[in-house]
């Protein structure tokens, strides 16, 4: 028979051992949720990890090769604490294997207005932000913000986001009370 001791050193090295186990492999994850979503075999997949997106999220390239010889490619965003995916996305334009996954404008503007939210106003809604398609390029977003009330601008400026990986390269506020 077991003692009250040794069953609790049991129950806390099991519990130690599921603590200390192997997080799940985000990489892998995408892979397997773009064989089902594409409908081929998991071998035909391929995926990397293309760098971390301003929320703290991995941002994961891939590539399906379709039955007719084609490409699909697209974005997964994922946990890097649980590996889960949090974001599965197909690119719009897929004839290009090469063609790089770009933001689109409207995560440009949520970027953009989260990042100006947290330097001037935690926890109000009332900043938005813009997507300015006339000086925005292929590898960079330009974003205007503006905090507004009721008497009008409170503050504003505008924001460079890298298109390609979402990171913020430059903010600007040029007007104050």
């Amino acid at each position: 028979m077991i003692s009250r001791q040794s069953l609790g050193l049991i129950i806390a090295v099991l519990v130690m051992a599921g603590t200390l186990s192997a997080q799940s492999d985000s990489v892998c994850n995408c892979r397997s949720r773009v064989a089902a979503l594409t409908n081929v075999a998991f071998g035909n997949t391929s995926a990397h990890r293309r760098g971390g997106l301003p929320n703290g999220n991995d941002m994961i390239l891939w590539k399906a090769k379709l039955s007719d010889g084609s490409m699909v490619t697209g974005l997964c965003e994922a946990s890097p604490q649980s590996g889960r995916i949090v974001r599965l996305q197909a690119d719009q334009d897929t004839a290009g294997i090469n063609r790089a996954y770009r933001l689109t404008p409207g995560d440009a503007q949520r970027i953009c207005a989260r990042e100006a939210r947290a330097r001037f106003s935690p926890g109000n809604g009332m900043i938005g932000a813009f997507f300015l398609r006339n000086t925005s390029t292929r590898s960079t977003y330009r974003v205007e913000w503006r905090q507004d009330s009721m008497g009008g601008t409170i503050r504003q400026g505008n924001c460079e986001i890298d298109s390609a990986t979402g990171r913020l390269r430059k903010f600007d506020a040029n007007a104050g009370w």
